[in-house]
């Protein structure tokens, strides 16, 4: 049978058999400096990729999420605070500005600035430029003329570097919908 080992018995052994006891003694595995690099490595390689993705893809459906915000703040506020909003479309913005009562129209409300929203440079409204609609106090699309009911408002968003085109539409009752 064999007994243990003590640092004593280490004196009378050869070099190989002093490694031998001391890497019987020693722990396996990864050191932490041997993780940190290997993780060094990975981030780097990381970083390089991410860029390279296609980011045109989130500017057209992140633009569409934004005029969505907006429409419907827009008629939030209309109903919150008993007034009306009106956007207004253009080719590369949109224009979202507070309306107040003024000699039986609607107006301008010159104690708020008119908010410009623009749109990604590759990103235009495509159908319904030049067009307004206005949200009333009940949140519903105002009539375009007095008397008549309001009709239903297209438009849509083109990405010119992916040519995909979403559209959408905002009903008479304010709800959007194609989104």
């Amino acid at each position: 049978m064999e007994r243990p080992m003590f640092i004593t018995d280490i004196q009378g052994l050869s070099m190989k058999d002093h490694e031998d006891v001391f890497m019987r003694e020693t722990n396996s595995g990864f050191s932490l400096i041997e993780l940190v690099v290997v993780l060094g490595i990975i981030g780097i390689l990381i970083a390089i990729a991410v860029p390279t993705t296609n980011r045109s893809i989130l500017n057209l459906s992140s633009s569409v999420s934004e005029f969505e915000a907006h429409v419907r703040m827009a008629r939030g506020n209309a109903t919150g605070r008993g007034v009306h909003y009106r956007i207004t479309l253009h080719a590369d913005s949109y224009d979202v500005d507070r309306l107040h009562l003024s000699g039986g129209a609607w107006v301008h409300d010159p104690a708020f600035s008119v908010q410009t929203i623009d749109l990604p440079p590759n990103v235009t409204i495509t159908t319904g430029v030049g067009k307004s609609f206005e949200f009333n106090s009940r949140g519903l699309l105002q009539p375009s003329v007095t008397g008549t009911p309001a009709v239903q408002v297209d438009i849509a968003l083109h990405d010119s570097k992916t040519g995909q085109t979403k559209a959408l539409g905002i009903w008479p009752s304010g709800q959007i919908i194609g989104s």
